[in-house]
């Protein structure tokens, strides 16, 4: 049976460390913390995961699954939804300058 250390458990569940760290804390992922460190048992991971996805896959099935946004993002969507394009209508974007060519170096 093979271990997992906490940055081998958030690579093996592609998530940051913080993450994993929370999940562990909280009890949603199982694990021990042994001094400091902590351990996963790798098929715990597996059982993890593989519940996770089909929570989330129901929940799709289902029309009830809405993925977690961050409250900042959301306000970040929300005011650029809101706001009016500042650009003047009309106006076209300018082609870049065009280079003069340079001469090859006498010999």
């Amino acid at each position: 049976m093979r271990t997992f250390d906490l940055i081998e458990c958030a690579e093996f569940l592609k998530v940051d460390r913080n993450t994993a760290m929370k999940l562990a804390g909280t009890g949603e992922l199982p694990g021990a913390k042994i001094g400091r460190a902590w351990v996963f048992l790798e098929d715990d991971v597996v059982a993890f995961l593989r519940k996770k996805t089909q929570e989330q896959s129901l929940a799709r099935l289902q029309g009830a699954y809405e993925p977690e946004v961050d409250s900042r993002v959301a306000k970040a969507i929300a005011r650029n939804l809101g706001s009016i394009d500042p650009r003047r209508p009309g106006r076209r974007r300018q082609p870049p300058p065009s280079l003069p060519t340079t001469l090859s170096p006498a010999r």
